[in-house]
């Protein structure tokens, strides 16, 4: 799924209008019919909403949802903002279409009436806002904020601006859920922004595909459709069709991550896995899993085909030492850097000048000790973009929506997970499944890109038989099986 700025979703909407015989007002009426088909699809009560609609075309979507709850049945009442005299001509269309008695005229926001038993559908304001509410439409918002209801925004919650809100400082309707039209908008996708848009739905509303052909998408939501095919494993294939991977880590008071991660590379389909790890723990690892290769002290990498540094490793100056042999061997080895890798590395950024072409996995604290402070999401995404670009690398920041930046300047939000897999361990499966996809062939952009939706997947998967607040990192590794299965 494509993430498009403003701009270019009008275009869109030009270009549908242009060459198809369609109107801006068919569009009107295709996007309110799809509204409330949604809405009756995934309400089944016969529940009672509140329309409150501004007199743009925002305004005029919400009308056609009244118009089509009122005949399903569904109790509906509106109330038309009168702040401003303009109004669009497509909403002033279907205005003469609602009867009369079901209209409310708010004149001041005092006038807007709030009852508990309703589901507010907000039509204030749509994608095109880039200016901050500020004034009645403020009150009315902070008014409707403040009911408590259940409150459902047409295409964006109104008052957020659609790529960055670092300069919006106005009032934004506090949404349950988010109807947006044909494709993500980057806002949408910020944690700073969750607490506005709730729950988002992209509705299609059928604009014409052929308009996308032409355009160069830069930020893409990871889904299966955009995924790079599994490599196919033959009937005759052998161990060493499939990548020799070596993973280091492992130290005193974290024994248990350089397991979770060699684990999930060994049930990612490695051909042979070797690790790396201090004398006293290699017992533990052959009980855990006898299928990898114990190797200390570590010796040659050059015939590896990826390695993973970082998992349970420590900063201590052996462990400083190892990560300096590694990237000073590796030449054109694909390699991970995960966890305490980071944490050295931000210690000495120096060596990033040695991590050419490698994926890095930073969560947003080991960010900021590579990259500086930053102050909103969007200078977050930013600086990330800029990090790749510099030194040549993938990141993988890992959080709600993992965002994935190559050093191409693809970016990719990722569409699998759940807030269940924010547990001790989850990062260390994650290692461990892109370094097998790496050393099976995968390019890093495409490993990084398919172990972020699998290692969500497993972590969704695996809530069949846990909740979120039961789920732990074996569990991810117990349902990567059925996770390829579904890509089969």
């Amino acid at each position: 799924m494509i993430i498009l700025n403003s701009s270019t979703i009008k275009e869109w909407d030009i270009f549908t209008i242009k060459n198809n015989p369609v109107t801006s007002l068919d569009l009107m009426e295709k996007a309110g019919n799809a509204c409330a088909n949604k809405i009756i699809n995934d309400i089944k009560n016969k529940e009672a909403f509140h329309i409150i609609a501004n007199k743009g075309n925002n305004g005029g979507d919400g009308l056609v949802i009244a118009r089509n709850l009122i005949k399903n049945n569904y109790k509906v009442r509106v109330s038309i903002l009168e702040f401003s005299d303009n109004a669009s001509h497509d909403f002033i269309n279907n205005l003469t279409r609602l009867p009369n008695a079901l209209i409310t005229h708010i004149i001041v926001p005092e006038d807007l009436i709030i009852k508990k038993v309703e589901i507010i559908i907000d039509a204030i304001f749509g994608y095109g806002l880039n200016r901050s509410v500020t004034g009645k439409f403020a009150k009315l918002i902070h008014t409707i904020n403040e009911s408590n209801s259940k409150i459902i925004s047409i295409d964006m919650p109104s008052g957020l601006f659609n790529e960055d809100n670092r300069k919006n400082d106005g009032a934004i309707i506090k949404a349950t859920e988010t109807y947006t039209f044909e494709c993500m908008k980057l806002s949408l996708l910020l944690p700073s922004y969750f607490k506005y848009c709730g729950i988002v739905k992209v509705i299609d509303i059928d604009l014409d595909k052929r308009f996308l052909k032409n355009l160069d998408f830069q930020k893409q939501i990871l889904e299966k459709s955009n995924l790079p095919k599994l490599i196919k494993r033959e009937k005759f294939s052998h161990k060493g069709d499939y990548g020799h991977g070596l993973i280091l880590g492992g130290s005193k008071h974290m024994k248990g991550a350089i397991i979770l991660a060699s684990k999930a590379s060994m049930k990612t389909g490695i051909g042979k896995l070797s690790v790396s790890l201090p004398e006293d723990y290699i017992k533990e690892l052959n009980i855990e899993l006898p299928e990898a290769i114990v190797h200390e002290p570590l010796l040659d990498v050059s015939k590896y085909d990826a390695i993973a540094v970082g998992p349970g490793m420590g900063t201590e100056n052996n462990a400083e030492r190892k990560l300096k042999d590694i990237l000073t061997q590796k030449k054109s080895v694909p390699l991970v850097l995960d966890a305490d890798a980071l944490n050295i590395i931000s210690n000495n950024i120096d060596l990033l000048q040695l991590c050419k072409n490698s994926i890095i996995t930073p969560h947003v604290g080991e960010f900021k000790k590579l990259c500086g402070d930053f102050n909103s999401d969007e200078e977050m995404l930013e600086k990330q973009l800029e990090f790749a670009v510099k030194y040549q690398l993938t990141i993988i920041l890992k959080g709600a929506h993992t965002s994935i930046i190559t050093q191409k300047k693809d970016v990719f939000f990722n569409s699998t997970g759940n807030s269940g897999m924010a547990t001790a361990g989850s990062g260390d499966v994650l290692c461990g499944i892109i370094l097998s996809l790496l050393a099976q062939g995968y390019d890093t952009a495409d490993a990084a890109c398919l172990s972020v939706f699998i290692h969500g997947k497993a972590g969704d998967l695996s809530l069949k038989r846990n909740s979120k607040e039961s789920l732990i990192a074996s569990d991810i590794i117990n349902y990567l099986g059925e996770a390829f299965e579904l890509l089969d």
